[in-house]
C-alpha cells in the first residue's frame, strides 16, 4: 500500500472573489534586477541589470515612480537593492501592477483611429425673440395623430441618429417653429 497522493493540478485557473480568471504570472528563472545606490543623502543612482539608467541621478522622492514604471516596464518580478552611504543594504521583490481588464466601453483596439473633419449645414429663420435659445431638433421619423389629435412616437435608445431628413428649428420663448430639409 502507497501513502503517497498522487499530485493534484487545477483544471480550470484560478478565479478571484469576483469570478473573473486571474492571468498567472510568469516569473523568470532569472529575476530582473534594480540596483539604487546611494551618491547623497537625497539622491541615488539607478542600474538596471548591469546597466545604468541614466546619467543624472534620482531623487528619493522620484524613487517610487521611477521604480514602478521600471517593474512595469519589465513585466516579472524584479528584485530591488537599496544600498546606502552608510553600507547597509535594503532588497526586496517587487511585482508588476496585476493586468487589468479593458472596459467594456474602451473602443476596440484594432479600431483605426480616424480624424473626421466636420461636415458643417448651416440653417437660419427669422421671427424668434432676440437672444432667446433656439432648439434644433434632428427628425428622426414622423407619427400620425389619433382622431383626438393625440400623437406618440417611440424613441429606440440604441438608435444612431443619421443626419438625413429634416430639421426643426424651436423658439424656447417665442414657440417658433421652422422646419426645413437637410440637402
Amino acid at each position: 500500500m502507497s501513502l503517497r497522493r498522487a499530485r493534484r493540478t487545477p483544471q480550470n485557473p484560478p478565479a478571484s472573489p469576483s469570478g473573473q480568471q486571474i492571468e498567472a504570472m510568469v516569473v523568470p528563472p532569472v529575476l530582473p534586477q534594480i540596483l539604487l545606490e546611494a551618491v547623497d543623502s537625497d539622491t541615488l543612482i539607478a542600474t538596471v541589470n548591469g546597466d545604468k539608467l541614466s546619467a543624472t541621478p534620482i531623487r528619493r522622492s522620484d524613487i517610487a515612480q521611477t521604480l514602478a514604471e521600471l517593474v512595469a516596464r519589465l513585466g516579472s518580478p524584479t528584485r530591488v537593492e537599496v544600498r546606502e552611504l552608510d553600507g547597509s543594504i535594503h532588497a526586496d521583490i517587487l511585482t508588476p501592477p496585476a493586468h487589468r481588464p479593458r472596459s467594456p466601453f474602451a473602443p476596440p483596439i484594432d479600431a483605426p483611429t480616424v480624424a473626421v473633419l466636420p461636415s458643417l449645414l448651416e440653417f437660419t429663420a427669422n421671427g424668434f425673440v432676440p437672444g432667446e435659445d433656439v432648439a434644433l431638433a434632428l427628425v428622426l421619423r414622423h407619427a400620425s395623430a389619433d382622431p383626438t389629435g393625440t400623437a406618440r412616437a417611440l424613441l429606440d435608445r440604441g438608435e444612431k441618429p443619421v443626419v438625413t431628413g429634416e430639421v426643426i428649428l424651436l423658439g424656447r420663448i417665442s414657440g417658433t417653429t421652422s422646419v426645413q430639409r437637410i440637402d
